[in-house]
């Protein structure tokens, strides 16, 4: 069953959204050493959530999820574009801007204190982002030390141990990834 109810109009939205979200980040790249543009982590959040079942609304959010960070994009544009739902979503996975300098541990660590209280769908976005990042562990663990890595990772297992329950699905391919990407960054070093 497609997450797409209302079809076209749905499929519009979403691919709006992708067109929004690649002029968002245009001109960024992932950490690696491939230097992929970043565009291609929001379309694999987007994908593994609509795998999961996800609504349109939040496969338009898991598109949009880093662009009120990492771009002049606004949470009120959002929500004029895409409507209040996608908005919320997207606001509860941004990190508040008094995070931004914080060592990577204690921003985890919020992340994860704030996703109980999120809506469900932001914590299934919140899994799949996660399993996102650790499949690039995974996939160029040459691209990261082995502590900021094994330190990632705990972070990442902190933060999707806060949303388990949304969905199964993803959480076990989290626990997959995380145990692949710490085999292969031991292996690497």
């Amino acid at each position: 069953m497609s997450p797409f109810a209302d079809g076209a109009a749905d499929i519009e939205m979403v691919t709006r959204a992708a067109l929004t979200a690649a002029r968002a980040h245009a001109g960024q790249t992932r950490k690696g050493r491939d230097q992929l543009p970043y565009i291609m982590h929001p379309l694999e959040v987007a994908h593994l959530v609509a795998r999961d079942g996800a609504t349109a609304d939040a496969v338009i959010a898991a598109l949009l999820h880093d662009t009120v960070e990492d771009s002049d994009l606004t949470a009120c544009e959002i929500a004029v574009e895409y409507g209040d739902e996608v908005a919320e979503l997207v606001a509860a996975l941004t990190d508040a801007p008094d995070w931004a300098d914080l060592p990577r541990p204690e921003r985890k660590a919020r992340q994860a204190a704030h996703m109980p209280k999120a809506p469900a769908e932001a914590r299934r976005i919140k899994i799949a982002d996660q399993l996102s990042n650790l499949g690039d562990i995974a996939r160029d663990p040459g691209a990261w030390s082995r502590d900021q890595a094994e330190s990632y990772i705990a972070g990442a297992e902190e933060v999707v141990d806060a949303c388990r329950g949304v969905s199964p699905r993803l959480e076990a391919a989290f626990d997959a990834v995380a145990t692949e990407a710490m085999q292969k960054i031991g292996s690497h070093a």
